[in-house]
């Protein structure tokens, strides 16, 4: 196997062997991925309202245990129990803006944090009381035993790429491809960029500005109960707290790739994937439980320097 021979003052030895530092991206881009799917459910958001939803991984948490319920507890295929959870997941999304916060938005953009922190606490509390506080049997979609792997190096330690990562990193690819397409190539998405762009203006030219904020908040959910489920398949775990710290790296993804960009929040949620993975094997005295103080640092450095993010694009107040 081969390892690279250099020592480093507090550097992990076991960084340098190829294997495990294969291993370690591979995992990086697993999670990156899921970051990446929560950070795009905040960029959509906060391009049409310039608010942040912070019950956004509580909402995914309640999606993916229901679809523990559905096909964990009762064998309904994941095929069909995940797109019926992204759907209540968007409904209850679309209806949770108009009902909460549009009415409290015209009141003033504090509130709307307020609402979405009452939020955070009320579905926390649903998903304990219905669900319990003990871990659960995770979600799996794709194929996740001990030989389910397409690429495999032997070690010590024994690097694999195994098929449920490769289905983590197409799911993300498809995902942007059809944002895209809808976005860029169908009315309703010309109408979300014209809000985003410019509400007022697009009001006057007869573009239902409320329906587009609906949509964002929609599909805001229904991303973010995929991250949910891809985020149990990556980790082997679920429980009420599952999206509580994701939701975390998803804001320090969208704040790197810049708040108003969807390719921003995907290379943002890749970088933060891969910097959570290997910052913390490369330097011993870090260890993984700062990994949530490294993704508030990206928050406040990329704050600090560049507002605006890598792709996105500074605001502009005229007097």
């Amino acid at each position: 196997m081969l390892a690279l021979p250099l020592a480093l003052p507090g550097v992990n030895d076991a960084f340098f062997n190829a294997s495990y530092v294969l291993q370690l991206l591979t995992n990086g881009l697993s999670n990156g991925a899921v970051y990446a799917l929560m950070a795009l459910s905040v960029v959509i958001i906060y391009r049409t309202t310039g608010h942040m939803n912070f019950a956004q991984g509580e909402m995914g948490t309640i999606g993916c245990l229901l679809v523990f319920s559905v096909s964990v507890s009762h064998g309904v295929p994941y095929w069909i129990s995940i797109p019926a959870a992204i759907a209540i997941s968007m409904i209850v999304g679309a209806l949770l803006q108009r009902t909460l916060v549009q009415p409290v938005e015209r009141r003033g953009g504090m509130g709307v944090i307020l609402v979405t922190l009452g939020l955070f606490l009320i579905f926390n509390s649903i998903d304990s009381v219905i669900w319990g506080t003990d871990p659960l049997q995770p979600v799996r979609p794709f194929p996740s035993r001990p030989d389910d792997h397409l690429v495999v190096m032997h070690g010590p330690p024994q690097f694999a790429i195994r098929y449920s990562a490769v289905g983590v990193w197409i799911t993300l690819g498809v995902v942007v491809l059809l944002l895209h397409l809808l976005l860029q190539r169908t009315r309703l998405g010309l109408g979300y960029r014209a809000v985003a762009a410019n509400a007022d203006s697009a009001l006057l030219v007869g573009i239902p500005k409320d329906r587009m904020l609906m949509l964002g908040w929609a599909l805001a959910a229904g991303l973010g109960t995929l991250a949910a489920v891809l985020f149990s398949q990556t980790t082997g775990s679920l429980d009420f707290n599952l999206m509580a710290s994701v939701i975390l790296y998803g804001l320090a993804a969208a704040a790197l790739g810049g708040f108003d960009s969807i390719p921003g929040a995907v290379v943002g949620g890749v970088v933060v994937g891969l910097v959570e993975a290997l910052v913390p094997a490369f330097f011993s005295f870090i260890g993984s439980e700062l990994s949530l103080v490294m993704a508030l640092l990206v928050i406040v450095v990329v704050l600090l320097v560049r507002p605006q993010g890598m792709f996105g694009k500074a605001r502009v107040v005229r007097v």
